[in-house]
């Protein structure tokens, strides 16, 4: 194989694959990315088994072929090149001369062969979402999908299509998210897709592109068209908690707040609260909402923002972090906050409606 290929290309495509490749594996051929020159196209594929992604760019195509070299190491190699063009040559025994300029460099490969088959798209067709609504319902609701990977069935998005629009929810069992957005799909009926976590992660980094998103769903894997990249995953098994009553939960208290004047006043509150569990204590009463945090061993703190709400008073403890994570996906000037009691859960939503339908529940702590 021999190419020559933009820097600028390169480094963008190597970029892409960086969250896929596997830093610690037994097997050393995933710490490694596909590099294969055909019919002037250069396409760069990595994989962990569980997710890939295949990319690529134009090149100049002097002899076709393919070698998998380090991604790490190959993405700080084409990085540190001078903004000219890279010439690459695969040399007998996997090794691979990478030259720019006066610059050159000489990498160690694996052949191709010892890398893992992807998945291929098989079909037409799919169901196409317009890169903006998709990347707004990432951010609305990521941040909430569990990190202990024993709950496997709560380790990703679920995402359900129907003709008039796109809705996302996300839960770590303690919390939930919940965004939709109207826009016309091409779907005959109602879908849902249970998403892994690190797939939505990857599928956002590639929206950062702005090129409307694919999807194609398998026996086995889930299948995302970006433009002409391809995100694969494996499915999860398992069934999503059933979030219908949750997102339609309506409290008796509502209190409207300046987003911005809530999430510094939780910040500064918080840096008393424990390490541990981060509770913070909410008091909702007439004209204003009082916010505390202790620790026996640091101290406590107090802070009150003054508010129009007209009420019964009540008290509440959550998790610091779950409201900050909330207002800085909010995305307005005000947020309401509903609550009913102290052993009841917490409703946060935009003050103001959008183009996004947004509810975020929080679960109470005990104090």
């Amino acid at each position: 194989m021999e190419i020559i290929v933009r820097k600028a290309d390169l480094v963008k495509e190597l970029h892409l694959v960086q969250g896929i490749v596997e830093r610690k594996n037994s097997i050393p051929i995933l710490s490694n990315v596909l590099v294969d020159a055909q019919d002037g196209r250069l396409r760069i594929s990595a994989t962990d088994l569980d997710v890939s992604v295949r990319c690529g760019c134009t090149a100049q195509v002097k002899a076709p072929g393919a070698i998998t070299l380090a991604a790490k190491k190959l993405y700080e190699i084409a990085r540190s090149l001078p903004d000219a063009e890279i010439h690459l040559k695969v040399l007998p025994d996997s090794w691979t001369t990478i030259e720019c300029e006066r610059t050159s460099f000489k990498m160690a490969g694996l052949p191709k062969e010892d890398f893992p088959a992807l998945p291929e798209p098989t079909a037409k067709g799919g169901i196409e979402v317009p890169a903006d609504v998709l990347r707004d319902l990432i951010a609305r609701t990521s941040f909430a999908i569990t990190g202990e990977d024993a709950r496997y069935y709560l380790t990703g998005a679920l995402l359900l299509f129907e003709s008039d629009g796109l809705a996302m929810v996300t839960t770590d069992g303690h919390r939930l998210s919940y965004a939709r957005r109207k826009t016309p799909l091409k779907v005959t009926e109602p879908e849902r897709l249970l998403v892994p976590r690190k797939a939505i992660h990857e599928l956002g980094r590639l929206l950062e592109l702005g090129e409307a998103v694919v999807f194609r769903s398998g026996e086995n894997h889930l299948l995302f068209n970006v433009g002409d990249r391809l995100l694969a995953s494996k499915t999860i098994e398992g069934q999503f908690p059933a979030f219908e009553k949750v997102i339609s939960f309506v409290g008796d208290k509502t209190v409207t707040l300046e987003r911005e004047h809530l999430a510094t006043a939780i910040r500064r509150v918080s840096l008393l609260s424990s390490e541990r569990s981060r509770a913070i204590k909410v008091t909702l009463a007439s004209g204003k909402l009082d916010l505390a945090a202790s620790s026996p061993d640091i101290g406590e703190a107090k802070e009150s923002l003054s508010t129009d709400y007209q009420g019964d008073s009540v008290d509440i403890a959550f998790n610091a972090q779950y409201l900050l994570d909330f207002l800085a996906a909010a995305g307005t000037d005000s947020v309401a906050l509903q609550l009913k009691n102290a052993e009841s859960q917490g409703l946060l939503r935009p003050a103001t409606e959008g183009e996004t339908d947004y509810r975020y529940i929080v679960m109470p702590m005990r104090l």
